[in-house]
């Protein structure tokens, strides 16, 4: 007799769709004998139920939901920054440094000979009054040149925080190990800037961002907002490290990245495999127990990695088809479920 559960296999197999009605019997098996009733309704709600042996034959498996967060994200657009424009930015405040530490150190020598000429002029007059005032000239040159170096380091500073943020440039300043990881391809780090358009600057900078580049999400945490925006777009930006998966991160690559915002909302994620289509709505099913199954609808304006968030609707420890739900699917839609039947209570359990 070709019963319940060969159909339910040649739904697996090749796409025949199983109705909840009688299951017909062999030419020399006798009259036809009805299958179990397979849909239901109690209490308003429709069930699907299968036995053990259906069950293991069409491969039909679940997984428990757990607990999970979700925050909103922005689309944001950048770049990866190229490390000859940070090299060429550390070279001229490097240089201005030096200048500056070098008429430092000139002053330091040339002002202490100006008082110690001008002590032996006074006593006894042990040096000429030329060799005082060549000293004093020195030194008043020595402290000109020294104001104008420490003009230029800080024009130079001044500027270089314009263009990458006071974080940045402290890092230029100190020779930081966080500065040297980004200009050193070998160190595996990546500098992004990227923007979000006119209008949609957060209250407080987001601390972390995913950037999307060769089919991933690469994790980027937070330097510091750009002080200057990129003129396409108009809107705030700010600068991200990038510390793994760099090697999908060309320098000059245009990505997009997305940022949180907005309050965390708790929740369960449904698992793509989970998800049953159809005419554009997204069902899973739940499990409820003594084989049987529930449907749910999914709501899929919420996309993350591997499913939907779900904020609400199913609770962390529910139970989902990952495996057979479109056979589910095909036998409620095609069954004609009598209000109020009791349903095939066989009494089997998962």
């Amino acid at each position: 007799m070709k019963r319940w559960i060969h159909l339910a296999v040649l739904v697996l197999v090749s796409g025949v769709v199983v109705t909840a009605g009688p299951a017909w019997a062999d030419e020399d098996e006798g009259p036809p004998i009805a299958a179990p009733q397979r849909v239901f309704t109690r209490d308003g709600v429709t069930y699907v139920q299968l036995d053990a042996n259906t069950r293991k034959a069409i491969g039909l498996q679940t997984q428990t939901l757990k607990s999970s967060t979700y925050r909103a994200h922005r689309r944001a657009y950048g770049s990866v920054v190229e490390p000859g424009t940070l090299t060429d930015a550390y070279q001229r405040l490097a240089s201005a440094q030096a200048d500056a530490a070098r008429a430092k150190a000139q002053l330091a020598a040339s002002q202490p000979e100006y008082r110690r000429l001008k002590g032996l002029y006074r006593h006894q007059h042990n040096v000429s009054k030329k060799e005082v005032q060549n000293a004093r000239a020195a030194w008043l040159s020595d402290q000109a040149a020294a104001h104008a170096a420490q003009a230029k380091r800080s024009s130079t500073l001044t500027a270089i925080q314009a263009q990458w943020g006071v974080k940045i440039a402290q890092w230029m300043r100190k020779d930081s190990p966080a500065f040297e990881q980004l200009i050193h391809p070998q160190h595996q780090h990546r500098l992004l800037k990227l923007t979000l358009p006119l209008g949609e600057a957060p209250a407080n900078p987001p601390a972390s961002a995913q950037v999307l580049a060769g089919g991933k999400a690469v994790a980027a945490s937070l330097i510091s907002p750009a002080p200057a925006t990129d003129p396409d777009l108009q809107g705030r930006s700010y600068y991200f490290r990038a510390s793994s998966q760099s090697e999908l991160l060309s320098y000059g690559l245009h990505v997009t990245a997305l940022m949180p915002y907005g309050p965390q909302h708790n929740g369960v994620v449904v698992p793509d495999a989970a998800v049953v289509w159809s005419q554009g709505s997204a069902w899973a099913y739940v499990a409820k127990g003594g084989g049987r199954f529930v449907r749910q609808p999914v709501r899929t304006d919420t996309p993350v990695p591997g499913g939907w968030f779900q904020a609400s609707g199913l609770d962390p420890g529910s139970r989902l088809v990952t495996r057979g739900a479109s056979i589910l699917f095909s036998v409620q839609a095609l069954a004609n479920a009598p209000k109020g039947s009791a349903g095939g209570d066989e009494g089997d359990t998962d």
